[in-house]
């Protein structure tokens, strides 16, 4: 029943960015759809309102802009191959100023050995003309270390540009990794902890993947309205995080799931964990029902254990299928091997 509730918020959602979008005018292409959506979410009010102030049939730069200022995942990928051909042209100007230096330099020394020579064939040279060749060798130089003082400060900047590009990049990284509405980790830097857990030693795998939804949320979500669904989600994830330890991991990965990866977990370990979650929801996050009334919400929890997959795609399976079992019987679930059952 929650999960046709869910479902049924989900295709209400979809249907109003669809129209929004069709109202006016714009293009069905996947990044912005994440834009309407993050809009009408009403999770970010400074994006809603460029969203909203948007004329009828705006440009597609228009709508990558406000994606782009507003750091949505799907737009700052945009900015990259923007980022690389700078770092090209950067590179294109330090070699021609490097040429420069190289030809003054070059120059400079056929100057010397000019001199040189004069001085040597002409011995009948006076002070004078040995003071004019000197004043010759004198601009030549003088040359030469304008174009050293140039290169060096075209050095300089270039390397202060990389460093600025090398940040920015971090930075749209950093933005690709995190909820936006409760500054977890996402999905994605779920699976990238998942494939650097099976990048290392099978040694060291002895990790639970927990896998956890917030009941009901959907029709919270219809009886209250976004906003209050996301505020309750905004709590719970403040709550999630002070539920885990140094080296443990938490990532809001939808709309009311998150994920947790607990380090040296075994199977007698796990319903402890899974009773500590629902309780630390149970007593922290509490909503009104009604005008004279409170409720609290529960947790379906699936776990899988490293132990049991060979990868970090079985891991993921096995988790949703314990937890699919968890919203079926209203209690915790941890996947058990087919070899390992009675």
């Amino acid at each position: 029943m929650a999960g046709e509730t869910s479902k049924r918020a989900w295709d209400r959602n979809l249907q109003m960015v669809s129209q929004q979008m069709a109202r006016l005018e714009v293009s069905g292409l996947p990044r912005n759809y994440e834009l309407f959506h993050e809009a009408l979410s009403g999770s970010d009010a400074a994006l809603s309102r460029d969203v909203l102030a948007l004329p009828a049939a705006p440009s597609q730069a228009m709508l990558d802009e406000i994606g782009i200022r507003h750091q949505l995942p799907g737009f700052v990928a945009l900015a990259t191959p923007r980022s690389r051909d700078q770092e090209i042209k950067l590179l294109l100007e330090l070699r021609e100023k490097m040429a420069s230096g190289v030809t003054q330099k070059q120059g400079f020394t056929r100057v010397l050995e000019a001199v040189a020579r004069s001085l040597r064939e002409d011995s009948d040279a006076g002070p004078g003309d040995i003071l004019a060749e000197i004043e010759y060798l004198s601009v030549s130089l003088s040359d030469a270390v304008v174009a050293e003082t140039e290169l060096e400060a075209a050095l300089r900047a270039g390397v202060d540009r990389l460093v600025n590009a090398e940040q920015r990049t971090a930075a749209a990284r950093s933005v690709t990794l995190r909820d936006r509405l409760t500054s977890l980790p996402n999905h994605a830097a779920l699976a990238e902890r998942l494939e650097a857990l099976y990048a290392s030693p099978a040694d060291d795998r002895g990790t639970a993947l927990f896998l956890v939804t917030i009941t009901d949320l959907g029709d919270l979500a219809r009886t209250y309205g976004g906003p209050a669904a996301n505020r309750i989600v905004k709590k719970a994830a403040t709550i999630f995080r002070k539920a885990v330890k140094k080296h443990d991991f938490v990532a809001r990965i939808g709309g009311g799931d998150f994920a947790f990866l607990f380090q040296a977990v075994e199977g007698d370990s796990v319903y402890p964990i899974a009773d500590r979650l629902n309780a630390s929801i149970a007593d922290n996050l509490v909503f009104a029902a009604s005008d004279r009334a409170s409720a609290t919400l529960g947790l379906s929890i699936g776990v899988a254990l490293t132990r049991d997959a060979f990868s970090p795609q079985q891991l993921r399976l096995q988790a949703t299928a314990a937890l699919d079992l968890s919203k079926a019987n209203g209690r915790p679930a941890l996947f058990v091997p087919h070899e390992s059952r009675g």
